[in-house]
C-alpha cells in the first residue's frame, strides 16, 4: 500500500521571521537606503514598531494555519494506515493458527509479521509528525510571551499562563540527560518520554539550535510534570515548560530541558 510523501510546509521555515527576519529586513533596507542616499536617492521609509508587530502577528498566524493544515493531511494518512494495521494483525493471527497445525509454512507467517512491522512503523512515524507539529504550534504561540518576559537572572524563575521559565545555574549538557532519565524511571517506573533529543529535522526546519536540549512529552501541570520540574530546579538544571497550545487544551504541552534554543542565522 503506497502513501504520498508529506513534508512540513515550507512556510514553517519562516518561523525564524517571527522574531528575526522582519528586523533583519528592516536593517537590510536601512543599509540599502544609506547606499542610495549616498548616491543622491531618497532613503526608503523604515517600518514603525507597530507595523513590525503587525507583520510578526501575521506571520505567526500563517505559520499556525499551515501547521494545522499539515496536521490534517497527516491525519488523512493515519486514517488509512490504522485499518491497514488492524487487517494485517488479523491475517497474522489466522496464519499463526495455520502454522500451529502444519497447514502453513513458518516463512509465510514471518513475511506477514515483517509487513505488519513495516506498516506499524509508518503509522508511528505519522503520529510522530502530529506530535512534532503540536510542539511547533505551542512554541510559536508562546514565542511572544517568552520575548516579552523580563530577563530571568541565574537561578530565577518566571511563570505565565502559557509557560514556565527557570534559568538554572547548572551548566547543562545533553550528556547529563542520563541523570534526568534515571530520576524519572525511579520515580514513575517508566522511561522518560523524550519527544526530541538534541537537534532534529524539525528544529533544522524551524531554524533553531536544539543540539544541547531535549523535549519531554509531559504536561507541566500533571503530577509527573510538577515532580520533574521540582527535580530540575533542585538540581539547578534550566528548563522552559510550555503549558498549552490553545486555552483549555493540553495538546503539545512539554518541558524543554536545557537553555532556550538559539536562533540559527543563515
Amino acid at each position: 500500500m503506497k502513501f504520498k510523501h508529506l513534508e512540513i510546509p515550507a512556510l514553517v521555515l519562516s518561523l525564524v521571521a517571527v522574531n528575526t527576519c522582519i528586523p533583519a529586513r528592516a536593517e537590510a533596507q536601512a543599509g540599502k537606503g544609506r547606499v542610495k542616499q549616498s548616491r543622491g536617492a531618497k532613503r526608503a521609509p523604515e517600518k514603525s514598531p507597530a507595523q513590525m508587530a503587525k507583520d510578526q502577528a501575521r506571520l505567526k498566524g500563517e505559520i499556525i494555519k499551515k501547521a494545522e493544515e499539515y496536521k490534517r493531511n497527516v491525519k488523512e494518512v493515519i486514517a488509512l494506515l490504522e485499518p491497514e494495521v488492524k487487517r494485517e494483525a488479523l491475517v497474522i493471527e489466522k496464519r499463526r493458527g495455520l502454522v500451529a497445525v502444519g497447514a502453513l509454512a513458518k516463512q509465510d507467517l514471518e513475511k506477514s509479521e515483517a509487513a505488519l512491522a513495516l506498516t506499524q512503523a509508518k503509522l508511528d512515524a505519522e503520529r510522530k509528525k502530529i506530535a512534532d507539529t503540536d510542539t511547533l504550534i505551542v512554541e510559536v504561540r508562546a514565542e511572544e510571551q517568552l520575548a516579552k518576559m523580563p530577563p530571568v537572572p541565574v537561578g530565577g524563575y518566571r511563570m505565565t499562563s502559557a509557560l514556565i521559565r527557570y534559568n538554572g545555574p547548572f551548566r547543562w549538557a545533553l550528556s547529563d540527560s542520563a541523570r534526568v532519565q534515571s530520576y524519572f524511571v525511579s520515580s514513575f517506573g517508566r522511561q522518560l518520554p523524550i519527544s526530541a533529543y538534541g537537534q532534529t529535522a524539525v528544529h533544522d526546519r524551524m531554524g533553531f539550535d536544539h543540539s544541547n536540549s531535549m523535549d519531554v512529552a509531559v504536561h507541566p501541570d500533571s503530577t509527573e510534570g510538577r515532580m520533574l520540574m521540582n527535580y530540575l530546579r533542585g538540581a539547578g538544571i534550566p528548563f522552559i515548560a510550555f503549558r498549552q497550545a490553545v486555552p483549555g487544551s493540553a495538546t503539545g504541552a512539554h518541558i524543554h530541558v536545557g537553555n532556550p534554543s538559539r536562533r540559527i542565522f543563515r
